[in-house]
């Protein structure tokens, strides 16, 4: 049995819900190989071309931004040429099917570039790591914690944790060593302080709140003193860059603690365990299902669900057995029941949709009778705590069927495999990426790119675009649609944490098959006192179905204005204009199509109304993103040079 063992992250903000389960739903085969072991077209840095393609590859970390591009980082496989650790950095379109390769190396095995901690730099690189993990914050940057891999000189267990902006394509070093294999410094716990520290480990999980934490569990690697799998619960505040110990235990290989199923108590704890499944749902809870580690004495492979409520901190076993190597039970397929339930596996991949629900897909566990690779696809409910199995084989080592690049077909289908990553895209599709598995035929290192679509009935209905502005307290929001047919009306929803909408107002639908345009503006924000505004668009046909659409993100920082670019377009120069409401340090950048930065300015400015002359003559035509960070927040503005 192979025993490398990788992570997969989660992506938290997925804005679609689904409204049946429909087993013929088709998987389509979008990009990469079917073959195993490919290496990598990596092209220009920075530049986009339907051709690039990540190598073959597990143990990934990934994420998805604020537009719904996919990030991949790193893993074990191919770089251009050869097989082994890698720290490139990987951008994928799902509105062109393209990749770019935006940052890191095209060679394996490279070592870290550190820096200063806490300065961000173009040179800055995590170096080549595997079971990393990663979160997504709210200001659109990309965090990544520990794995095994390079530091500047070495090669081992790691706790450094960095964090990517891609708006300046930069890496800084936040916190954690630059040595391996170092300890965890625990503290007290429930104490956050600055020496606090979780120790050098690989196949973590990980979970962001409404508060903008990042939360930390468990993995392989060191607790105050030696190696092995963990069960310790961590919280890290970006605001204050400490970490607090939450619960678990600060040793190594700690069995389970059940309790009752259903029942939260403050004894109760997972046992210590690595590449298990991570997820949130609407409430805050934070959910951990399986992996390798410990029942409530034996190590195996776990099939356990568990609940953690941060308000409380309390665990619940909620479902699956409390004891290791457990069989599935699949039932009938696109049918929910109470004793339906995934068999014991590890490093399968998963997504959570707006409804708050767990997808589940593969890994390495059980079948009904035996184990290997899997390729089983599940639902589950936190509402009717039910396990639905909805598609894929319910026998292991399966190979896929590919089918044409790029066309649905209901006998596609993904090979079995484990160490896949996955992603949510904003309009409900699940999207899944490499691993180690089975092509048609073999099994190895794999590179397809595959895309399921939601599960929901289609609406009567083409939402073509979603955007608005935010000025003066108030949020102005646009959104064009056609081929209305039997289309009822749009509800505008907010939220404050991205996660939980609320219905504010609702807009008829035309009824017709033109393209139309509606409109609607929130007055309402005057009274809120926030630093973070979402909103999306819930469809509602007449059969009282829906959907919904991307969710747009607004910081409130920016309600002082808006950048006004003068002349635009330009020729030589471009005067800049914008309010600064708390004086500071302001990072002025001029940001090309490709994501690279081409102009960039660092200066302390006074409050008030800031006015600017970028000098542009030598840049080359085309449209670029002008960039404005300061102490008020973001605020970015489109220009085109002649």
């Amino acid at each position: 049995m192979k025993t490398t063992l990788p992570f997969i992250a989660l992506l938290l903000y997925a804005s679609f819900s689904f409204a049946q389960i429909d087993p013929q739903t088709p998987w389509t085969w979008m990009k990469g190989d079917n073959t195993i072991d490919q290496a990598g077209v990596y092209g220009t840095q920075g530049i986009t071309s339907s051709s690039n393609k990540p190598g073959a590859r597990n143990f990934s970390t990934t994420w998805r931004d604020a537009t719904g591009n996919l990030w991949l980082f790193g893993g074990m496989g191919y770089g251009s040429v050869d097989m082994g650790y890698l720290n490139d950095l990987w951008k994928y379109d799902p509105a062109t099917n393209n990749w770019t390769w935006v940052n890191g190396s095209n060679i394996i095995e490279q070592y870290s570039t550190y820096g200063t901690q806490g300065i961000p730099h173009a040179a800055n690189k995590p170096g080549a790591t595997y079971a990393s993990v990663s979160w997504t914050d709210a200001n659109n940057n990309l965090w990544l914690f520990g794995g095994f891999g390079y530091t500047d000189n070495d090669f081992g267990f790691l706790n450094t944790l960095w964090k990517y902006n891609p708006s300046t394509n930069q890496w800084t070093w936040v916190k954690g060593d630059k040595t391996i294999d170092k300890v965890g410094v625990y503290g007290t716990k429930g104490v956050e302080h600055a020496n606090n520290k979780p120790g050098g480990r690989y196949g973590s999980r990980t979970w962001t709140d409404a508060n903008g934490n990042l939360w930390l569990f468990g993995g392989y690697g060191y607790d105050g003193s030696s190696t092995g799998m963990l069960n310790d619960l961590w919280k890290y505040n970006p605001a204050t860059n400490k970490w607090t110990w939450v619960n678990g235990d600060n040793a190594i290989e700690q069995p389970g603690v059940y309790g009752t199923k259903g029942v939260p108590g403050a004894s109760n704890k997972p046992g210590a365990r690595y590449v298990s499944t991570s997820w949130t749902d609407n409430s805050g809870n934070l959910w951990l299902f399986g992996g390798f580690g410990y029942d409530e004495s034996l190590a195996g492979n776990l099939n356990d669900m568990w609940r953690y409520n941060p308000a409380t901190n309390e665990w619940t076993w909620i479902n699956g057995d409390k004891t290791v190597n457990q069989v599935s039970v699949y039932g009938t397929q696109g049918i929910p029941n109470t004793t339906n339930k995934p068999g014991a596996r590890y490093v399968s991949s998963s997504w959570t949709d707006a409804g708050g629900e767990l997808w589940l897909f593969g890994g390495y566990g059980y079948d009904a009778t035996s184990t290997g690779y899997l390729n089983d696809l599940w639902k589950y409910s936190p509402a009717t705590n039910r396990w639905t199995w909805v598609k894929g084989d319910n026998t292991v080592d399966q190979p896929g069927v590919y089918g044409t690049q790029g066309l649905p077909d209901t006998s596609n289908k993904s090979g079995a495999r484990t160490a896949s990553v996955s992603w949510t895209d904003g309009n409900g599709n699940l999207w899944l990426f490499g691993g180690y598995g089975f092509d048609g035929s073999a099994s190895g290192v794999l590179n397809d790119l595959w895309k399921i679509s939601s599960f929901q009935v289609p609406l009567p209905l083409h939402l073509l675009h979603f955007s608005g502005v935010l000025t003066n307290n108030i949020t102005y929001l646009k959104w064009e649609a056609e081929q209305e047919t039997n289309f009822s009306h749009f509800n505008i929803q907010r939220s404050t944490d991205g996660t939980s909408f609320t219905t504010i107002g609702n807009v008829a639908g035309a009824g017709n098959s033109n393209r139309n345009t509606y409109a609607f503006s929130d007055n309402g924000l005057h009274n809120l006192s926030l630093q973070k505004i979402f909103y999306r668009l819930q469809l509602m046909d007449k059969d009282s179905r829906f959907s919904y659409s991307k969710i747009l993100q607004f910081d409130m920082k920016q309600k002082g204005g808006m950048i006004t670019l003068f002349p635009n377009p330009a020729v030589q120069s471009v005067n800049l204009s914008f309010d600064q409401l708390v004086a500071g340090k302001t990072l002025v950048t001029v940001i090309d199509m490709r994501g690279l930065t081409v102009r960039s300015l660092t200066e302390n400015i006074a409050a008030g109304r800031i006015s600017l002359n970028m000098d542009v003559s030598t840049l080359p035509a085309g449209t670029y993103l002008v960039s404005v960070i300061n102490a008020d927040g973001l605020l970015q503005q489109k220009f085109i040079k002649q």
